[in-house]
């Protein structure tokens, strides 16, 4: 075992390693989330048939699946380092991500559903081992390379580094955090703890308390099996449910070429869509119409408001057990899912900008300065609520906007609902006390 010194070395590249895999997890819930907007719903977008439309239908619901289980994984991650005695890391630097950013020989970008982007999310998700050569998918040379190696590395091997280093290091003295940081699903989704066990569960791998070596071991054998599936049953992985997607989807193609009936399942989103340039990122897009501009702002502000939140939550600084479920009530998961969600799936069928080719905005995630931890409690909620209340200020504009824009209704319907549900958000937050 390593004491002493080697315990501070071995902390600091744990804590490096740890922060590293948070971002990744991070970076990959959203690059999921924008492929799975991108999706076409109804026959009526053109591209698609009514039996298409229903397979279409069903790659999104399994991309928001691996959105919503990489949030589970970032959690861990999270609960990690607070074990380890570091602090809670939401920072990533801004779509797109150079291949030399990470060691996985990857760009990370928001980009629509294709060929191309379901290939990147498989090289995420690949796993270590070499794999048959009869596998599909399977790959030799560097992309299998072991830790270390000189080749890029898969999610897995990062996990497999941090893995190594627990076990080195001496147990009583790595795991200095208080279980206080922590979260697990009761915190998350049941924080009254009025629901039955079998409720708070489902997604697979669950946030938990870490407080030792077995429990860290733990949660990292469950991230890396469920993405990139255990030896004995791969079913369930990330890596296996993108590989039927990608059948599905060389299916339609070959179809398609066959009987010369195109097969067009995503809107044309922008690539790697900003309504600024954004200074830690090349290769942007702009978007110029501006009703979409519009609505990206807002969307911006509410995923970094999110994000405020999500930090606070995490770092349990000196919050009450209520002022912990007031965040807990607004962060998950009305701001994902009646915000994120609704906002994003709007922006892809905005106009990006005049003329042709036509391209639809997309949501941008743009990662602005100032999201950082807000120390003192008292502060951090003010903020809160203030910056809920001018995000619902805003989402009555831009709902009134899209009621006189040339939109479909299904949009202004959504921009109502969304203005009203970030409106009561508001109230409800207000609405709670907090500490004078």
């Amino acid at each position: 075992m390593v004491t002493g010194g080697g315990t501070g070395a071995g902390r600091v590249r744990l804590t490096e390693g740890l922060c590293e895999v948070a971002e990744l997890e991070h970076s990959l819930c959203l690059q999921y989330l924008y492929a799975a907007f991108s999706l076409k719903t109804r026959p009526e977008e053109g591209g698609i048939d009514e039996v298409q439309a229903e397979l279409v239908r069903e790659w999104k619901g399994q991309l928001l699946l691996l959105a919503r289980e990489e949030m589970l994984h970032l959690g861990l991650a999270l609960n990690l380092l607070a074990a380890v005695g570091g602090a809670a890391h939401l920072r990533r630097p801004n779509f797109p991500q150079p291949e030399r950013y990470y060691p996985l020989g990857t760009v990370a970008a928001l980009e629509p559903f294709s060929a191309t982007s379901l290939e990147r999310f498989l090289d995420y998700e690949r796993p270590s081992a070499p794999r048959p050569a009869t596998e599909p998918g399977a790959r030799s040379g560097p992309e299998a390379a072991e830790p270390g190696g000189r080749g890029p590395q898969t999610v897995g091997q990062l996990y497999g580094r941090i893995r190594a280093t627990v076990l080195a290091l001496e147990e009583k003295e790595l795991f200095i955090g208080s279980e206080y940081r922590q979260v697990d699903s009761a915190a998350v989704i049941d924080p009254e703890g009025v629901l039955d066990e079998d409720v708070t569960v489902g997604y697979g791998v669950e946030p938990f308390v870490i407080d030792d070596r077995a429990s860290a071991l733990r949660a990292i054998d469950l991230i890396v099996e469920q993405g990139e599936g255990a030896e004995e049953d791969r079913e369930g992985s990330h890596y296996h449910r993108l590989l039927r997607i990608r059948a599905g989807l060389d299916t339609e193609l070959a179809a398609a070429a066959r009987t010369g009936r195109p097969f067009v399942p995503a809107r044309p989103l922008l690539r790697n869509p900003v309504v600024r340039p954004v200074p830690d990122a090349e290769g942007t897009t702009l978007i110029s119409e501006p009703l979409a501009r519009e609505a990206a702002e807002l969307f911006d502000d509410g995923y970094g408001l999110l994000v405020l939140m999500l930090l606070r939550f995490y770092s349990r600084v000196d919050e009450a057990p209520a002022e912990r479920r007031r965040i807990q009530r607004v962060a998950f998961f009305p701001l994902m899912t009646m915000f994120v969600r609704p906002l994003g799936e709007v922006l892809s069928e905005l106009p990006a900008r005049a003329g042709n080719p036509p391209a639809s905005a997309g949501p941008p995630f743009a990662f602005r300065r100032g999201l950082a931890l807000i120390p003192e409690a008292r502060v951090a909620h003010q903020v809160f609520a203030e910056r809920l209340a001018h995000l619902a200020v805003r989402s009555r504009r831009l709902a009134r906007r899209m009621r006189t824009a040339n939109v479909p209704d299904r949009l202004q319907h959504r921009t109502d609902l969304l203005a009203k549900d970030v409106a009561r958000m508001s109230r409800s937050f207000a609405g709670e006390a907090v500490r004078p």
